[in-house]
């Protein structure tokens, strides 16, 4: 499973988008706590439920810089009865002219450590060169056109702020332990806000009641696949031009999970000097 959010995940090549343009949005500090649980399963998938809660934190600055800190821990459990629980945790910092990037990802399974990713990403002219520290050392270079997820993001409201419609991108995030980049595409809905009738409980936050959303469906695609392949992992979300994501869902194929904003906290943003 490719557990990128607001990669999230969490958005390459963006036709009629610069950086100057994706430059100009802003995205607010904040930390998003949201319930997960199961919206649809295969019933050849032996997934009976699902729930679990995730946390996404974003910190830092347009002038300096975004780190973000993300976790998603879910229990898991199959028709049989038997459940397991799952705990997914990132770090990452992504300088903000997009040329560097750091990352580290540990996975655990009932409280038992069963993966971890480290390393860092550097731009250089027409390549990204990636250095792997963890699970061991490794380095590896890509192509100079794919972005990382900060990026993205802020590319992806520019192109809805622009009126986009379909957004294409190679993104390269960390996942898939740091050896893949992936072709992402974006559609984009038409800009909405709430009403003052909806503007009740967590929607009454001025960040998300004052601010207009756009719906987005991000799919992310093997890098380079021919002919119409299907997507590796879709997320669909309602994307405010601050950053701040809500109506999250989670397609892995055979069972889609929904996360739902449950307590928004807007962090102080760092000063630009």
């Amino acid at each position: 499973m490719k557990l990128n959010f607001l990669r999230p995940a969490i958005v390459l090549v963006l036709s009629g988008i610069g950086l100057s343009s994706a430059g100009a949005v802003s995205l607010v500090p904040h930390r998003a706590v949201y319930d997960i649980s199961l919206l649809t399963v295969d019933e050849s998938a032996s997934i009976g439920d699902v729930n679990g809660r995730m946390v996404f934190e974003l910190t830092g600055s347009k002038c300096d810089g975004y780190a973000v800190n993300y976790r998603f821990v879910t229990r898991l459990g199959d028709k049989d009865g038997t459940a397991a629980v799952t705990d997914f945790r990132v770090a990452t910092f992504e300088d903000a002219d997009g040329s560097s990037f750091s990352f580290t990802s540990s996975n655990f399974i009932n409280n038992n450590k069963v993966d971890e990713v480290q390393g860092f990403a550097n731009r250089d002219d027409d390549k990204i060169s990636v250095g792997l520290t963890k699970p061991e050392e490794e380095v590896l270079t890509f192509p100079g056109n794919a972005i990382f997820p900060t990026q993205q993001f802020e590319k992806l409201i520019a192109a809805a702020i622009d009126g986009q419609k379909i957004v294409q991108q190679v993104i390269f995030d960390g996942s898939e332990q740091g050896r893949k980049i992936f072709d992402a595409t974006s559609l984009i809905g038409a800009k909405h806000s709430l009403a003052d009738a909806d503007q009740t409980g967590i929607l009454s936050v001025a960040e998300v009641a004052k601010t207009p959303f756009w719906p987005v469906t991000v799919s992310y695609f093997d890098q380079g696949t021919g002919g119409e392949p299907l997507p590796n992992y879709v997320t669909s979300f309602d994307m405010h031009d601050n950053g701040i994501s809500r109506n999250i869902t989670m397609d892995y194929g055979d069972m889609i999970l929904k996360a739902e904003l449950e307590k928004l906290e807007v962090l102080e943003a760092d000063p630009c000097n």
